[in-house]
């Protein structure tokens, strides 16, 4: 038996035995006439011709060797020196369209087999500048073709050359171009004007910027300004010149707002003086703007993934001659900087808001926003507020997401009252509700029934109280937006599967929503099929008195994934706004808020981040006389005993909540002496009860029964709340670790100088012991029902 190298061997001297060397230099053969006469090698291609010489006597059983095939192609370059190659690869080439291969074994022609097959092969089209060749490869994804410039006398064959796509060369692929945020471009006493000291405010630094038609700005920090002259379009909002300041908290972490010249909407008043240079400029719009020292920025400091995110990337300030601290422009996106960008269809949705009612009890719409989990549901139920207030001095929102709650912390199922423009994230507004229930969950999976419960409990406050108020102010002389009509936004969750639809269902069912928006998902996030119109008619119900109201459907897109920031998850932001709640300084509440709810929107002004909620002063409550009820609520709590509350209460997050008369009897009858509490006792009825906020119990004595039961509470809630909460309620949320860690200490470790070894419930490096490691949740297990 032979081997490969003796068969290359042999196939090597048969092809220099055929060889005839010429003078000439080779030429490609010449092109078939348009009508071939038939011949008898035309006739004879389809057939193989096997050539064999006896087999000597010594040769022993053959090995199977596979045979090299090299296609000769017309025109084809690479071949010029055809022979040559030939040589090499001990292949012969016999005519444009055959393929012969040439199989030698054995050391001696004379004494062994050799085969010839001819077969007809139709060159391939496109692939005649291509070397079929082991030596030479012409090109590949990672080596582009070689210039072939210096040949040009040489005519494309036939079949043509190739040409790689532009997507497959590297060398000439190109980034995109990133977008132009801001065409403003600021010239001193042109259309940036200085402000004169204490004429419109108190900050030397405010400037008066003047925009030409067409013009926008991107700003990144925190700013607050107010419209003199014109109209300004900002976040899907027109805004007209008033005396009201709006604040704006642009980050990187969310779509950038984009501050629009547009065309005047409806007229203003302004009291503010307008220089006469910015007065005479026709078609313009004029704003006052600062910036707004609230102390966000150190939220930052505490959570680290959130750090500079008021800040631009690496990106240079671009307004030369124009000082703003704290503000900066981006003249272009980058990786993690997109613009906010109202989509067409939402844009055509929250157009019908706007049409003007035709009798007075329908003028107070009940708007339900609903789709999948990162589609944009929040962004566009905050839009849809802002668009409301435009017409509306007050607007109801019902907050149903328990883990992306827009003006209150996570676990809450809260009502708020709303009366001025929200432009920034959740985060950047935590606000008191006007009635809350405290779940204790980011979802209502544990307690589906006390979850729908509360909804009905503040559906019936709203339309009690807040849709047709009957003591309402004045409103303020020139603002011509209805007063005496509160409409209602409901904000629903994300989980749109098994039990979290038929939730869905069933929160559509108790609000009974004039105008639903419904966000139209990918069919691989589980939202049902894709939208079939915009605009989609239901049929008319019967209002009370009589009245008809004609309930209206409208289907929008989600928002793309490309304009959304990827850096930080859901997680982080929920985690973010549980240290705003904890870091927020509320104003003080009027008088009247002793009473009753407060029939106003409070709103946090401004931050306190100079120490760690380790290091800050705490409320010293004596719980036996403060608290009355304890209750503790989701999966496990049912076997904690009261030997162990105290346990279970130190280092947690509580709801703060006032029970109603249902509970006064039993609350007098309890000891003194200790906290009231039963194991698997359902939480307060949300009829009769509600939650002021949350609240940190940082320290409490392990003892049952302590010789001094005093805790210590951390919470931002005004002093004349706590005067009402009575009850106490523990539910599955905790601390985020960036709360229990001093920011101060910077990479060391320690916490209130405790070095990290010490520190109690924190623990660095990899857990030991059983249920040390993560908890691990699997929920890709569909029963057969989902299948």
């Amino acid at each position: 038996m032979l081997s490969a190298v003796a068969a290359r061997k042999a196939a090597k001297v048969a092809a220099e035995a055929s060889f005839t060397p010429s003078s000439k230099p080779l030429s490609p053969p010449p092109a078939p006439s348009s009508s071939p006469k038939p011949t008898s090698a035309s006739t004879s291609r389809n057939k193989l011709t096997l050539k064999r010489k006896p087999l000597s006597a010594n040769v022993g059983p053959l090995k199977n060797k596979k045979a090299k095939v090299v296609h000769a192609f017309r025109n084809a370059r690479y071949f010029d020196q055809g022979d040559l190659s030939n040589e090499r690869s001990g292949v012969t080439l016999d005519g444009p369209s055959t393929s012969r291969i040439d199989v030698s074994s054995g050391s001696d022609s004379s004494s062994a087999e050799e085969m010839e097959i001819e077969m007809d092969i139709p060159p391939p089209v496109g692939l005649s500048s291509i070397s079929m060749t082991k030596d030479k490869r012409a090109w590949s994804p990672s080596r582009p073709i070689p210039d072939s410039s210096d040949d040009n006398s040489e005519e494309p064959g036939p079949s043509g050359s190739y040409d790689p796509p532009s997507y497959l060369t590297s060398s000439t692929t190109r980034k995109p171009e990133p977008s132009a945020l801001s065409t403003f471009r600021p010239v001193l006493n042109r259309n940036v004007y200085l402000v004169p000291e204490n004429e419109y405010t108190t900050n030397p630094n405010a400037r008066i910027l003047v925009f030409q038609p067409n013009e926008t700005l991107a700003l990144v920090g925190t700013y607050s300004f107010c419209v003199l002259q014109g109209s300004l379009s900002l976040l899907g909002v027109t805004l007209s010149p008033s005396n009201t300041k709006h604040v704006v908290f642009a980050l990187r972490s969310s779509p950038i707002p984009i501050l629009s010249w547009t065309t005047l909407d409806r007229q203003g008043s302004c009291t503010f003086p307008i220089p006469p240079a910015i007065r005479q400029q026709a078609k313009t719009t004029a704003i006052l703007i600062e910036y707004a020292a609230t102390g966000v920025e150190g939220l930052g400091h505490i959570c680290k993934v959130f750090e500079n995110i008021f800040k631009p990337p690496r990106m240079p300030d671009a307004v030369p001659g124009v000082h703003l601290p704290g503000i900066h422009v981006i003249n272009q996106g980058a990786r993690d900087i997109h613009p906010f960008v109202l989509p067409t269809s939402w844009e055509a949705a929250l157009a019908s808001i706007d049409k003007r009612p035709d009798t007075e009890l329908s003028s107070a719409p009940i708007c339900l926003v609903k789709g999948p989990k990162k589609s944009g549901k929040s962004t566009l139920a905050r839009t849809l507020v802002n668009r409301l207030l435009s017409r509306y001095r007050r607007v109801a929102f019902l907050e149903c997401d328990l883990g992306q709650s827009e003006f209150t912390p996570g676990g809450l199922v809260a009502l708020n009252l709303v009366e001025n423009y929200t432009f920034g994230p959740p985060f950047t507004h935590p606000s008191l509700p006007y009635r809350a229930h405290y779940v204790g969950s980011i979802s209502p999976r544990a307690s589906p029934s006390h979850y729908l419960h509360s909804i009905q409990s503040l559906l019936e406050t709203y339309r009690l109280d807040l849709q047709f108020p009957v003591l309402v102010d004045e409103p303020l002389p020139g603002d011509e937006r209805i007063y005496d009509a509160i409409p209602l936004v409901v904000n629903t969750m994300g989980w749109n599967k098994g039990l979290g639809a038929d939730l869905n269902a069933r929160i559509e069912e108790f609000v009974d929503p004039s105008h639903t928006f419904e966000i139209d998902g990918a069919e691989e996030r589980g939202w049902p099929a894709p939208i079939q119109s915009q605009h989609i008619p239901q049929v008319s119900t019967v209002m009370p008195f009589m009245q008809t109201r004609v309930k209206q459907c409208v289907k929008v897109e989600a928002v793309q994934t490309e304009t959304t920031n990827t850096y930080h998850t859901a997680t982080d932001h929920r985690h973010l706004n549980i240290l705003s709640y904890f870091h927020a300084v509320f104003p003080e509440l009027p008088t009247s808020s002793l009473v009753g709810p407060v029939f106003k929107q409070i709103t946090v002004t401004s931050w306190d981040t100079s120490l760690p909620l380790c290091a800050r002063y705490p409320y010293e409550v004596d719980y036996a006389q403060a608290f009355d009820r304890v209750y503790l609520t989701g999966p496990g709590y049912e076997d904690v005993v009261p030997s162990e509350l105290t346990r279970v209460l130190n280092g947690a997050i509580v709801g703060l909540v006032s029970d109603g008369p249902a509970n006064t009897f039993s609350r007098d009858i309890q000891s003194t002496s200790s906290l009231s509490y039963t194991p698997a006792e359902p939480p307060p009825d949300p009829t009769f009860s509600t939650c002021h906020g949350l609240a940190l119990i940082r320290g409490i004595p392990l003892s049952v029964n302590p010789r001094s039961p005093h805790m210590h509470v951390l919470t931002p809630l005004p002093t004349g709340l706590l005067t009402q909460t009575r009850v106490l309620v523990k539910g599955e949320m905790e601390l985020p670790i960036w709360g229990m860690l001093d920011f101060r200490e910077d990479d060391e470790g320690k916490v209130a100088g405790v070095e990290k070894g010490h520190v109690p419930y924190l623990q660095w490096g990899k857990g030991e012991g059983v249920g040390g490691e993560k908890r691990r949740v699997r929920r890709n297990l569909m029963r057969k029902g989902q299948m």
